[in-house]
C-alpha cells in the first residue's frame, strides 16, 4: 500500500471500503478467549463438582417458624382508623364545638345504618339457610323415591338451591367487604369480653374488727339485720366493754408509740371498733373531770393514733388494719408528726372546754332539795309523809304516773279507805283535781 492510497482513503472515508479484519492468531489453542474461559470453568466445575445431596428434611425449629409467618397478625384492619382529631380541622369561621357534634352525629348515624344493614343480612341468610335445609331434605326425599317425589320437580329443586345459595354468598361477601373496609374509631376499636367484680369479704364486715389483728376471726352469731335501737346499741356498748376492758384500759396506759404499734397488730380488732373508741373519748373526759390531767393527755395521743388510722383507712379505701404499718411508717417524717402533735393538742383543748361545760350541765341538772315548809300542799300535808303511808300498789301507781293502774288499786280497796287516802293525796299535791274537764292529774313531785 502507498501512501497516495492512504492519503485517497482519508479524504473519500464516506466512499472508502472497510478494511479486512485480519484473523486472530493464538499461540496455545485455536479457541477464542471468551469462549475459552466458560470452557475452563466448565471444566473446574466438573472436576470439583460437589456430592450429590438429597432432599433436606426442615427441622422442628423451620417448620415452627414457617407456620408462625403464615399466622401472622394481619394489621391491614388498622388502616382505616377515624382519628378524632381529623375532627378539628374546620374553617376558622366555623364553631369547632357544633362541627365536632355534626361529625359525631353523622358517624353514629353511619355505624347505626351498617349495623341495620348486617342484621338485614344475617336475618336474611338466616331465612335462606332454613329454606336451604328444607330444599335439601326435599331433594333427599325425591332422590330416594318419597312422598316429595309425586309433587316436587327436582330440576326446579335444584335450580332454587342454587340460587338460594348464591344470595346468601353475596350477603356473606357483602359482610366480609363491608368488615374489612369498617371505619374504626375510639367507640369500636374494642370491646369489653368479660366482666367480672370480686368482692373480698376480708374486713367488710364490722365484726371482723373484733379479735386478733391477723386472726381476722368473724362471730358466728347471726344478730338482727337493720338499724339497732337505741337500747340495743347500749347494751352492745355495755358488752363490748365488759368484754374488752382490759385491752382498753392496757392501751390508755401505754406511752410509748412503739407498744402503741404493737398493741394494734395483737389487739388491733378490738381496739379499731367503734365501741372501743367511744370508750377511749369517755375515759379522757372522765380523767379530765376528776383531776387527773397527765393521764387524760395520755389517753388523748393514743385516741388520736386511732382516729388517724381510720382516716387514712378511708382516704386510702382500705380496711383499718391495713394501714397501721403504713401510717406509723409515715409517722417518723417530721412534718406528719408535727402535725399529728397539733391534732393531738387540739383533741386536748376540745376535752378540757368539753370538761367544763359538762360539770356545769350537771350542776345545773343537781336537784336542789326542798324543806318540809315549801313541799307542803294545798292542804298543809307534807307529800313525802303522805306518799310513804300510802299503800305498795298506790305508790307503784304514783311512780309510774298511771292513772288506769290507780284506779285498779282504789276499786280493790275498802271504800273508805281509798277516800280516805285520796284526800290526803290532795291535800298534799300528790292528785290535782281538774275541775275544768272532770279528770285528775297524777303530780309529779320528783317522788318517783
Amino acid at each position: 500500500t502507498t501512501p497516495q492510497d492512504i492519503y485517497g482513503c482519508l479524504r473519500g472515508a464516506r466512499l472508502c471500503p472497510a478494511p479486512r479484519t485480519a484473523p486472530q492468531i493464538h499461540i496455545y489453542t485455536a479457541t477464542p478467549p471468551a469462549r475459552r474461559a466458560k470452557h475452563l470453568s466448565a471444566a473446574n466445575y466438573e472436576r470439583h463438582r460437589p456430592p450429590a445431596r438429597g432432599p433436606r428434611t426442615p427441622d422442628a425449629a423451620t417448620q415452627q417458624q414457617a407456620k408462625m409467618s403464615k399466622l401472622a397478625f394481619d394489621y391491614s384492619k388498622w388502616d382505616n382508623i377515624e382519628i378524632s382529631d381529623d375532627e378539628a380541622d374546620t374553617h376558622p369561621n366555623i364553631d369547632k364545638a357544633s362541627w365536632f357534634r355534626m361529625k359525631h352525629r353523622s358517624r353514629v348515624e353511619r355505624e347505626e345504618t351498617e349495623q341495620m344493614e348486617k342484621t338485614a343480612m344475617e336475618k336474611e341468610n338466616k331465612a335462606d339457610g332454613e329454606r336451604e335445609r328444607e330444599i335439601v331434605r326435599l331433594l333427599a326425599e325425591v332422590r330416594s323415591g318419597g312422598d316429595a317425589a309425586e309433587y316436587e320437580d327436582e330440576d326446579a329443586l335444584v335450580g332454587e338451591l342454587e340460587e338460594v345459595r348464591g344470595r346468601v354468598k353475596d350477603r356473606l361477601d357483602k359482610i366480609d367487604f363491608m368488615e374489612k373496609n369498617k371505619k374504626w374509631n375510639v367507640d369500636n376499636l374494642s370491646h369489653t369480653a368479660t366482666d367480672r367484680t370480686i368482692l373480698s369479704g376480708k374486713g367488710s364486715s364490722k365484726e371482723d374488727l373484733v379479735g386478733g389483728m391477723m386472726s381476722g376471726t368473724k362471730s358466728n352469731k347471726d344478730g338482727p339485720v337493720g338499724p339497732q335501737s337505741e337500747k340495743a346499741a347500749v347494751n352492745a356498748y355495755a358488752d363490748f366493754v365488759d368484754k374488752h376492758e382490759s385491752i382498753l384500759e392496757d392501751y390508755l396506759a401505754t406511752t410509748e408509740l412503739e407498744d402503741c404499734k404493737k398493741k394494734l397488730h395483737e389487739h388491733g380488732g378490738t381496739l379499731l371498733h367503734e365501741h372501743a373508741q367511744s370508750y377511749i373519748l369517755l375515759s379522757c373526759l372522765e380523767d379530765e373531770m376528776n383531776g387527773f390531767p397527765d393521764k387524760m393527755k395520755l389517753a388523748s395521743r393514743n385516741s388520736q393514733v386511732l382516729s388517724h388510722v381510720t382516716d387514712l383507712a378511708a382516704s386510702l379505701n382500705r380496711h383499718p388494719r391495713d394501714v397501721v404499718l403504713p401510717f406509723f411508717s409515715r409517722i417518723e417524717d417530721p412534718r406528719y408528726r408535727a402535725g399529728f402533735e397539733e391534732a393531738v393538742q387540739d383533741f386536748i383543748v376540745k376535752i378540757q372546754k368539753r370538761a367544763v361545760d359538762k360539770r356545769k350541765e350537771m350542776d345545773a341538772n343537781e336537784p336542789v332539795e326542798l324543806s318540809r315548809e315549801e313541799r307542803l300542799g294545798p292542804g298543809g300535808l307534807d307529800p313525802v309523809e303522805v306518799f310513804e303511808t300510802l299503800p305498795e300498789s298506790m305508790q307503784e301507781a304514783f311512780e309510774k304516773k298511771d292513772t288506769q293502774m290507780l284506779q285498779v288499786a282504789l276499786e280493790a280497796m275498802d271504800p273508805e279507805e281509798a277516800k280516805r287516802h285520796m284526800d290526803a293525796c290532795e291535800a298534799s299535791g300528790l292528785w290535782v283535781q281538774n275541775n275544768s274537764s272532770e279528770e285528775a292529774t297524777v303530780v309529779d313531785d320528783g317522788l318517783a
